[in-house]
C-alpha cells in the first residue's frame, strides 16, 4: 500500500551524541535517512499554504487536493482544531 506523510520541517533536528552534533532528516527528502544529506534546501522556496510531492529524482510537483466530487480542497492542518 502507497502512503503520503506529511513533512512540514525545511531544517533538520541536531542532537548531541558523545559531543559530536548530528543532524537528523525532517523534511523527509535525505537519501541517507535517518541522517541529513542537506536536501532540505530544495525545500526553501515553497510557498506556505501549498502541499508538494517530490519524486525519486527530487523533482517537485505542486499537489491539488480534491474531494470526491472532484472539488479542490485545503491540505489539512498539522494539528488538529481544538475542541
Amino acid at each position: 500500500m502507497a502512503r503520503l506523510v506529511r513533512h512540514d520541517r525545511n531544517r533538520p533536528y541536531t542532537i548531541q551524541v558523545e559531543g559530536k552534533t548530528i543532524a537528523l532528516c525532517a523534511c523527509g527528502l535525505s537519501k541517507n535517512k535517518p541522517y541529513c544529506d542537506g536536501s532540505h534546501r530544495q525545500t526553501w522556496d515553497e510557498e506556505e499554504g501549498n502541499l508538494y510531492a517530490y519524486d525519486e529524482n527530487r523533482q517537485r510537483v505542486r499537489v491539488q487536493l480534491l474531494d470526491e466530487a472532484g472539488n479542490p480542497v485545503a491540505p489539512p492542518s498539522e494539528y488538529p482544531p481544538e475542541q
